[in-house]
């Protein structure tokens, strides 16, 4: 029996897609809401009722139609040359943490009661949770070999990135697809730990929509902190010190694994452990740094390494903030590494790039 289910998705016409849809708001620089009938303001508004009558008007409006029956969905996105290639369906709860669908990362409280009470008035998924699995150098060329159709959907999104959809309804891929989905024994939750969360925490019948991508495609940006602290930056130095080696960086530092650059003062520091340790950068930072030099959990940001090197040095610069931390990304083996063992990273410790559009493929959270 496969893990992943077909399902009635929900699709805007092939004329709005470009226009309706959109990618997460951090790609967008100073996103302002309009009246335009798309994702990004029914995603970025606070107020539920006015996401659903947006959604009720795309829907109203003949942009958006949900199919008459079940399907596989295809979707790859293209970025720097490069293609990740992903099966879009559904996936049953109950197979959550029991060694079939694991999660890897702590999530947080508060957010989670915010997701729930978003989905169960909502009643609407608008992207897919991002998952991956397992996969070999013969699966990929399979897997290849079935994506050889033309798309339903193509076009470039803001993310600056190609996004390409496929509804699997000829016989032979769909058969083609069954049988590979068959050695598919492990999906691992990549991004959207909150909304499983949610989803479980409701105890309703919710099947989640998923989008699988083979982990040998999988890309993990670094995902750095901004902090407001009180502390003067002498004490700072002699907390960090205690610990780390403190240096400052070479011009385009480039770092690796087991450093972690930091900016304050219109300078950039290089930190290194004085002990070698096999616990993740960004456990290391929070326990050794920001655990002591923070009171206040809530004078913390988090940053993509979408937005670059840049953009910290301008949270800092603009005095919102008065240091920045920018860590060695993650890497997809020891995301697998803690779902296989039942243990969890930091909140915010991957940045999955680049990701589906939200609402070129969305669903309904409750028949």
């Amino acid at each position: 029996m496969s893990l992943i289910k077909p399902f009635s998705g929900i699709r805007p016409k092939k004329k709005f897609a470009k226009e309706v849809t959109s990618p997460n708001v951090s790609y967008i620089d100073n996103y302002k809401p309009n009246k335009k009938l798309n994702f990004l303001n029914l995603l970025n508004t606070s107020k539920i009722n006015k996401s659903k009558k947006i959604l009720k008007s795309l829907k109203d409006k003949g942009i958006i139609q949900q199919d008459a029956s079940n399907h596989f969905y295809l979707y790859r996105i293209t970025y720097n040359n490069k293609k990740l290639l992903g099966i879009v369906g559904k996936i049953n709860l109950d197979n959550y943490d029991d060694k079939k669908i694991l999660g890897h990362e702590e999530t947080f409280v508060e957010r989670i009661k915010k997701r729930k009470e978003q989905l169960l008035k909502f009643n609407s998924q608008i992207s897919p949770i991002y998952t991956t699995y397992k996969s070999t150098p013969n699966s990929l060329k399979k897997l290849k070999n079935i994506f050889r159709f033309k798309s339903d959907y193509n076009f470039k999104s803001k993310d600056k990135c190609r996004h390409e959809l496929w509804v699997v309804n000829k016989l032979n891929k769909v058969r083609l697809l069954k049988n590979y989905l068959k050695n598919i024994k492990k999906i691992y939750i990549c991004d959207g730990h909150h909304r499983i969360q949610a989803m479980l925490k409701s105890k309703k019948k919710i099947a989640p929509m998923i989008i699988a991508f083979p982990d040998s495609q999988v890309n993990i940006l670094d995902y750095n902190r901004v902090v407001k602290t009180n502390l003067k930056f002498e004490k700072i130095k002699e907390i960090i010190s205690k610990h780390f080696s403190l240096k400052i960086s070479k011009m385009n530092k480039k770092l690796k694994n087991n450093q972690i650059e930091m900016y304050a003062n219109k300078k950039w520091y290089t930190i290194k452990p004085l002990k070698q340790s096999k616990e993740l950068d960004v456990t290391i930072l929070r326990k050794l740094i920001l655990d002591k030099i923070l009171k206040n959990k809530k004078n913390i940001d988090f940053v993509s390494g979408f937005k670059g090197k840049k953009a910290l040095e301008n949270f800092v610069n603009s005095k919102k903030y008065n240091l920045a931390f920018r860590l060695y990304p993650t890497n997809i083996s020891q995301v697998l590494s803690f779902a296989k063992k039942k243990k969890y990273m930091p909140q915010k410790s991957t940045w999955f790039h680049p990701k589906p559009l939200d609402g070129l493929i969305s669903s309904r959270i409750i028949s």
